[in-house]
């Protein structure tokens, strides 16, 4: 999938052969959404629909759950977040988040073990005990990638996730579905929320919404769908909806 994935895991299967058997299972599951959804691999599932080589019945079915899921994204943002917004079918901004989700479950059937499951910077974690500490999940400063002890920002989860969606690292990836115009004033947005389809998507979609983030984020928050976001804006400010 083209991202560093790692595993923290405390408690009971911490380092026993449980605990390996599930991140196996976890690796195993992100390669078979590889095979299915990868936009690199020509022979992919979705490569082959997209070049109308393959119908849509055809395809396994977590190939329309994707779909149903981007088109529930796209009218949540009124259209800023579209899987088809460069003309062609391409659901990875869904599949992230949906991929990690997945492969985490193996790890949180584990009996008495916390888990902390990263892809890419956005994170899946559980605390199964209550007598241990949450997880603590860094933010990086966008302003200054890399850079040792450079965090613009910290949270804490017991059961959760938080993601991040941002230019610093992959550049200017985002745009307004409908506008095709990346954001000009927001650098970065992390969400926070029960699970990381939810947390992705919502930072990628207030990403493209820029400006209008702030509002969108605050209701969707009002709503339910999210517990918090950090926005940055590319002059330095921050936001904290919580």
């Amino acid at each position: 999938m083209g991202m560093p994935v790692s595993v923290a895991l405390r408690g009971r299967h911490a380092d026993d052969d449980l605990g390996r058997g599930a991140w196996a299972e976890a690796i195993a599951a992100l390669r078979d959404v590889d095979r299915v959804f990868s936009t690199y691999r020509p022979d992919s599932t979705v490569s082959r629909l997209a070049d109308g080589d393959l119908a849509l019945d055809d395809c396994p079915p977590e190939v329309r759950e994707v779909l149903d899921i981007a088109e529930r994204a796209s009218a949540a943002s009124g259209g800023a977040f579209d899987v088809r917004a460069t003309g062609r079918l391409d659901p990875s901004g869904v599949v992230k988040g949906w991929a990690v989700e997945r492969a985490a479950r193996p790890l949180l059937h584990l009996d008495d073990t916390d888990v902390c499951l990263s892809a890419g910077g956005d994170m899946v974690c559980r605390v199964a005990s209550l007598d241990r500490p949450a997880w603590r999940v860094g933010i990086e400063d966008p302003r200054a990638p890399g850079a040792a002890g450079r965090l613009i920002g910290t949270v804490s989860v017991r059961d959760g996730a938080v993601a991040t969606s941002g230019s610093t690292h992959r550049g200017q990836h985002v745009v307004h579905a409908r506008s095709g115009k990346p954001p000009a004033h927001v650098l970065q947005v992390s969400v926070v929320a029960g699970d990381l389809v939810t947390a992705d998507l919502d930072a990628t979609s207030a990403l493209a919404l820029d400006d209008a983030a702030p509002a969108w984020l605050e209701r969707r928050r009002r709503q339910g769908h999210l517990v918090a976001a950090l926005v940055v804006w590319r002059d330095g400010r921050t936001l904290r909806i919580a």
